[in-house]
């Protein structure tokens, strides 16, 4: 089993980091109640989980019934609001909680106008309380986020990731050393599923975290190579074949901007061209379709 959901929290306190968010959640759950919560941050710093885990104190048993989770940037369409979202908020609460839950995640990928749409549904909501998560504020319609309380999550402090880390080595009784553990904060950067899920690929293989980390980013870096040699073809293929995967278009951008800025051979110019047309993908991705936004980027290095 993946080790990310054996350790994935159930409970605040098995939470590491966020302490200004967790010591609201302990309020909230003394009172009994909960805002609207709005969270953003970098991908892997426990925003999902900490949706369910407050589901798992407010609902207890009643979860099944009254917690409902969409990713957004999957079901981005107008319909899913309309449809899935207000039918959860308007039906009778029949379980014995006080209010039902609605987790939001990756907002940013809904469209515009599905984002008008939950504002009204928000407005009209009475015994639902919704959790929102997004790794951009920006990419959210500004009366969403009025409505819900803001919360920032900051990379989790490689202290805490260690000790967590060491805990999970020691539980799996397997070698792993402290340098190479070093090695992998380094490379996952405060993201703390993709750190257990680079842990547990090095103690399944036998390789080092370098290694690993060379293998996974190798394709990325020799399309960004493709790119810069005009060889459009093979680039968009392997672009096309990631989205046919179901990788994002802000994972894959994220990717390509790291071997980039990793590549000491691309001369400067390259360099800032490739960053700038990595850019305004992830922007333009909002309201573009993968497939289509894939290969307008990669028509910018065949100019």
């Amino acid at each position: 089993m993946n080790w990310t959901e054996i350790y994935r929290p159930k409970k605040l306190e098995e939470i590491i980091g966020q302490h200004k968010f967790i010591e609201d959640a302990y309020n909230w759950i003394d009172k009994g109640d909960m805002p609207n919560l709005l969270i953003y941050g970098k991908p892997g710093l426990g925003k999902t989980t900490v949706a369910h885990v407050l589901a798992n104190h407010f609902l207890e048993d009643d979860k099944d019934l009254a917690f409902i989770e969409i990713n957004a940037s999957q079901d981005r369409r107008l319909e899913v609001v309309r449809e899935t979202v207000t039918r959860f908020t308007t039906h009778k609460n029949i379980s014995g909680s006080k209010f039902k839950i609605i987790l939001l995640d990756e907002l940013d990928g809904m469209t515009n106008a599905a984002q008008q749409a939950l504002k009204r549904t928000m407005e009209r909501a009475t015994d639902t309380r919704f959790i929102i998560t997004c790794n951009d504020p920006y990419g959210v319609d500004h009366a969403i986020r009025s409505r819900c309380a803001n919360y920032f999550f900051t990379p989790i402090d490689p202290k805490l990731q260690m000790v967590r880390l060491k805990e999970i080595i020691s539980d799996n009784d397997v070698e792993f050393s402290d340098e190479n553990i070093n090695k992998l904060l380094e490379i996952t950067d405060g993201d703390m599923r993709r750190a257990i899920n680079e842990l547990q690929a090095c103690v399944f293989s036998g390789k080092s975290p370098a290694t690993l980390h060379q293998e996974h980013m190798g394709p990325y870096q020799k399309c960004i190579e493709q790119l810069l040699g005009k060889n459009g073809d093979a680039a968009l293929e392997f672009l096309m074949r990631l989205v046919y995967n179901g990788h994002t278009v802000k994972e894959i951008c994220g990717k390509l901007l790291q071997c980039v800025l990793d590549m000491d051979s691309i001369e400067a110019t390259a360099k800032f061209k490739a960053v700038a047309a990595i850019g305004e993908t992830e922007w333009r991705a909002r309201s573009v379709a993968p497939k289509v936004i894939v290969g307008w980027f990669v028509a910018q290095f065949m100019k």
